[in-house]
C-alpha cells in the first residue's frame, strides 16, 4: 500500500467517525426525566373537558345584598335564587347619567326603602364599566373604584342607583333601566321573606354621610355541613399551558420529597402532596414597566386565558404597590366563601404581577365534584349579635377595626379522595380574616383563631 493510500484510508476513517460522533452528540439527551415520558408535547383532548372562560360577572360577585326598609334591614342569602337574579338584571340595566356631583348621604334614606350591594373589594373603575358592558367613551365614571350600589326608586318613578367609592370619598347618582313594578314585587315587597340583620355599629357612630355599615344576622344561622369527592388537576395540564416550551421543561424531586418542573427559568414547584401549585416566573429586568391594565382585570384575563376557573372562585381582594400587584379569588360553595383549608391556607387563586408579567400564581390542584356526597348534617350557628357580644369579651378588642364578618366555610381534608366543609364564624380584623370559636366549641375553648 503506498502512502497516499494510506493517507486517504486514514482521512475517510476520520470523517466516518466525525459524522458518528456528530450524530451521537445531535441526538443525545441528558439523563434527567422529561415531564410525564409517555405523554404528548401537545395538551390532550382530555385535559381540555369542561376548561371554558367565564365572564367577568362570573368571579366579580356581591358578598352581600341587603334589602333596606327605613331603618330595618334583610339579607338575601347568597344560595338564594333572587341573589343572583337580581345582580344578572342589574348588570344587564343601561345606565345613563344624573348626578355625577351628588353629595349624598349614602344610602339614601326613603320609605319605599332600597337595596344596598356590598362587593368583597373596590370594584376598579374599567371592571365596573365592563361588568355593565359600557365602553369608556359612553359613561364617565368620576372616579377609579367603587364599593357599594345603592338602588332605590326616585321621585320620578324611576329605579336609580347610587355609586359610592370609599377610598375618594364620593357618591354619584345613575338612572338605571330596571322595572319598577317588578323590583317592588320581587324584592322590596319580599322583605319579610329574607334574613334579617342589624348593624354592627348605632348609626349615631357614623360621623359622615357615607356609611359603610358591616350588617350580621340577628337570628341563629343553619348551614349544612357539606361533603365532597375531590377530583386532583393534572400538573401537565399547567405545565402545557404556563410554559412557552412545553417540551423543554423538566421534572426535578426536591430535597423534601416534593415534585417541581422547570424550563430552568420558570418554575412549577408541588406542595402539600401535590394538593397545591406555586407557579413562579421571575422577572429579571428592572425597573419593569408598569401596566395600563388594572391587576384584577390582567388576573381575570390570565386565569381565563388557561380555562383555570375549575371551582366557584370569586374575587376578594386585590394589593398594589410600586413593586409588585395581587389579586385573590377565593373558592365559594352554596354561596358561602371557604375561608381556610385545615389551617394549611386559603382556598384561593393567588395571583402576583411585576410590571407587566405576571410572576407567581399559587392554586390548588383539585376540584370538587358537582355535588356534594353528603349533605344530610345541618349545623345551627350563634347569630351574628352573638358573634359581636362573643368578641366583646376580648380584652383587646377594637371595633372599629372590624371591616366583615361573615359565614363561612373551613375545608377539612382527612385524605386525599374527599373534603369536609365545616361551617363557621369568620371575621376580618385588622385585614386578616380569622375564625370565631364559643366556648361549646374547639373542646371548650372561645374567642379568635
Amino acid at each position: 500500500m503506498t502512502y497516499e493510500h494510506i493517507k486517504s484510508t486514514l482521512l475517510i476513517g476520520l470523517i466516518s467517525l466525525s459524522i458518528v460522533l456528530t450524530w451521537q452528540l445531535y441526538t443525545f439527551q441528558p439523563e434527567i426525566a422529561l415531564l410525564d415520558d409517555n405523554t404528548s408535547r401537545y395538551i390532550p383532548d382530555s385535559l381540555n373537558e369542561e376548561r371554558e372562560e367565564r365572564v367577568i360577572t362570573d368571579v366579580v360577585v356581591p358578598e352581600q345584598i341587603v334589602v333596606h326598609k327605613q331603618h330595618e334591614y334583610t339579607m338575601i342569602p347568597g344560595n338564594d335564587g333572587r341573589f343572583k337574579q337580581l345582580y344578572e338584571k342589574l348588570v344587564g340595566t343601561n345606565i345613563n347619567e344624573v348626578n355625577l356631583l351628588a353629595t349624598g348621604p349614602f344610602p339614601k334614606h326613603d320609605d319605599r326603602g332600597g337595596i344596598e350591594i356590598i362587593f368583597p373589594a373596590p370594584v376598579p373603575g374599567d371592571v365596573f364599566l365592563e361588568l355593565f358592558e359600557i365602553k369608556k367613551e359612553e359613561f364617565s365614571l368620576p372616579f377609579s373604584e367603587v364599593d357599594r350600589l345603592f338602588l332605590y326608586i326616585d321621585a320620578s318613578e324611576q329605579v336609580h342607583m347610587q355609586i359610592l367609592s370609599s377610598e375618594e370619598e364620593r357618591v354619584i347618582e345613575v338612572g338605571t333601566t330596571l322595572s319598577v313594578k317588578e323590583f317592588e314585587e320581587t324584592y322590596l315587597e319580599k322583605f319579610d321573606e329574607f334574613k334579617s340583620v342589624t348593624t354592627v355599629k348605632e348609626q349615631s357612630s357614623y360621623h359622615n354621610r357615607l356609611v359603610e355599615s358591616v350588617y350580621i344576622p340577628t337570628e341563629p344561622v343553619t348551614v349544612k355541613r357539606l361533603s365532597y369527592a375531590i377530583t386532583p388537576l393534572s400538573p401537565e395540564f399547567y405545565k402545557q399551558s404556563l410554559f412557552t416550551d412545553p417540551s423543554s421543561v423538566k421534572y426535578y424531586q426536591q430535597s423534601d420529597g416534593e415534585d417541581s418542573y422547570t424550563d430552568g427559568n420558570r418554575i412549577i414547584m408541588m406542595q402539600n402532596n401535590g394538593l397545591f401549585m406555586d407557579y413562579i416566573n421571575p422577572v429579571f429586568i428592572e425597573p419593569q414597566e408598569r401596566s395600563s391594565k388594572h391587576i384584577v382585570q390582567t388576573s381575570y384575563e390570565y386565569v381565563n386565558g388557561h380555562g383555570g376557573w375549575t371551582d366557584e372562585y370569586r374575587l376578594l381582594n386585590w394589593e398594589s404597590s410600586d413593586i409588585r400587584d395581587e389579586a385573590t379569588y377565593l373558592l365559594h360553595v352554596n354561596g358561602l366563601p371557604v375561608i381556610q383549608f385545615d389551617g394549611q391556607g386559603d382556598m384561593a387563586l393567588l395571583l402576583s404581577r411585576s410590571g407587566t408579567q405576571i410572576v407567581n400564581y399559587t392554586r390548588p390542584l383539585f376540584e370538587l365534584d358537582s355535588y356534594p356526597i353528603d349533605a344530610s348534617q345541618s349545623i345551627q350557628l350563634p347569630s351574628g349579635e352573638d358573634v359581636i357580644k362573643e368578641l366583646n369579651k376580648q380584652e383587646f378588642f377594637n371595633k372599629e377595626r372590624l371591616s366583615k364578618v361573615a359565614v363561612g366555610y373551613e375545608m377539612i381534608m382527612r385524605n386525599s379522595s374527599f373534603v369536609t366543609m365545616e361551617p363557621h364564624w369568620f371575621i376580618s380584623y385588622g385585614n386578616r380574616w380569622q375564625k370565631v370559636t364559643f366556648e361549646e366549641e374547639e373542646g371548650g375553648t372561645n374567642g379568635l383563631e
